[in-house]
C-alpha cells in the first residue's frame, strides 16, 4: 500500500497545482461517499483531468485511496511532530495539552481527512481496513509512548509506570476525545461537537489534570513544594 510505485512517481512529477486539484477532489469524494460508493468519474470531473490519466497515475481506485491515505498519514505525523519538537523543553503535562489542542485543530482544519478515518473505523469501508487501522494505532502508540518516556526521564511522570500501558490508556482517551469533537452522535450531550476554542481548551485542561493526578511523579512534586 505504499506510494512509491511507478504510476505514483509519474503523478508526483506533475506540477504542484495539478497534484493538489487531484488530491482535493479525491479527498472530497472519499470523505463524502466512502470508498465503495466513491466515483472516479466525479473525481476526474472535479480535478479537471481525464479518467485515463487518473488510472495511469494510480492504477485503480484502491491505488488512489492508498495514496490519499499515505499522504494523510504523513501529514498528521508531520503536524504532531512539529508540536512535539517545539515543546520538548516543557514538562510532560504541558506538552500533552498542546498535542491535544493540535489534534482538535487538525480535525477542524482538515475535516475531509478526519471523515475518511472515521468512516473506515465505523463502517470498515476500505480495501485496506485492517492494515490502515493497525498502522494508525501503532504509529499513535509509538508517538505517545515516546512522550511518556521523555516525561519519565525528565522526572515528570512516576518511573514505576509502564510506558506501553500508559500510552495505551492515553491513546484511548485522546482518540475518543477527538471522535466526540468530530462526530455528533458520539458527543452524548458533552457539548464537545461544535465546541468553541475556549470550551475545547477547558476540556483539555480538565482531562490533563485528571492524568496529572494519576501519573505525576510525587517526588518531583514534593521537591517543588519544598522550594
Amino acid at each position: 500500500m505504499g506510494i512509491e510505485s511507478t504510476e505514483t512517481r509519474m503523478f508526483l512529477q506533475l506540477d504542484a497545482e495539478k497534484q493538489q486539484r487531484v488530491l482535493e477532489a479525491a479527498i472530497d469524494e472519499f470523505s463524502d461517499r466512502g470508498y465503495e460508493k466513491a466515483s472516479m468519474n466525479v473525481i476526474v470531473q472535479k480535478a479537471g483531468i481525464s479518467k485515463g490519466a487518473l488510472f495511469k497515475y494510480f492504477g485503480s481506485k484502491s491505488g488512489l485511496f492508498a495514496f490519499v491515505y499515505r499522504i494523510a498519514l504523513n501529514h498528521v505525523k508531520d503536524y504532531l511532530r512539529t508540536v512535539r519538537d517545539k515543546s520538548q523543553d516543557e514538562n510532560f503535562f504541558r506538552r500533552l495539552e498542546k498535542i491535544m489542542a493540535a489534534g482538535v485543530d487538525f480535525v477542524h482544519r482538515y475535516p475531509g481527512l478526519a471523515r475518511i478515518y472515521y468512516h473506515i473505523i465505523f463502517t470498515g469501508d476500505s480495501p485496506y481496513k485492517d492494515e490502515i487501522l493497525k498502522e494508525l494505532h501503532r504509529e499513535s502508540l509509538k508517538f505517545i509512548q515516546s512522550l511518556i518516556e521523555d516525561g519519565i526521564q525528565q522526572g515528570d511522570i512516576r518511573p514505576s509506570l509502564d510506558p506501553k500501558t500508559t500510552a495505551f490508556v492515553l491513546e484511548c482517551v485522546l482518540d475518543r476525545f477527538l471522535q466526540a469533537h468530530h462526530l455528533q452522535f458520539l458527543d452524548h450531550s458533552l457539548r464537545l461537537h461544535g465546541a468553541s476554542a475556549e470550551e475545547s481548551n477547558q476540556w483539555i485542561q480538565e482531562i490533563v489534570e485528571l492524568f496529572k493526578r494519576g501519573l505525576e511523579n510525587d517526588s518531583k512534586k514534593s521537591r517543588e513544594v519544598d522550594k
